[in-house]
């Protein structure tokens, strides 16, 4: 995979290489792998349905493999919409569709980053 490619979508690749005991083949898998992943699809779901708790749990879920896989900017845009549906009592739907999008950005960099660093 193409590292630099990788670095423009939001991806530490180097550092993620390195959280996984330098095991570059196995950490290269699991972006590859990441692409099958359906749990951005839940969360838009979720967010027409106003289903804010589904949302929270998809975004925690993005979150939590954003951040344990460096893609920085994604882990960054999903901690903050996390940070917001956290006020269960408090939530402003107009407020959700900014900060979504920030996250909707951030992964689909990641996606297309992803895909053109493994055909490069």
């Amino acid at each position: 995979m193409d590292s630099e490619v990788l670095k423009n979508a939001g991806i530490d690749f180097e550092r993620g290489v390195a959280r996984f005991l330098g095991d570059r083949r196995l950490y290269e898998s699991i972006l590859v792998n990441f692409l099958s992943d359906n749990t951005f699809a839940q969360a838009k779901e979720a967010l027409k349905n106003e289903n804010y708790i589904n949302l929270y749990e998809c975004v925690h879920m993005l979150k939590g493999v954003a951040g344990n896989t460096d893609m920085i900017k994604l882990y960054c845009s999903t901690g903050v919409l996390c940070d917001y549906l956290r006020k269960w009592d408090n939530i402003d739907s107009y407020m959700i569709i900014p900060l979504f999008r920030e996250v909707e950005e951030a992964y689909y960099s990641v996606m297309l980053g992803i895909v053109t660093a493994k055909e490069a």
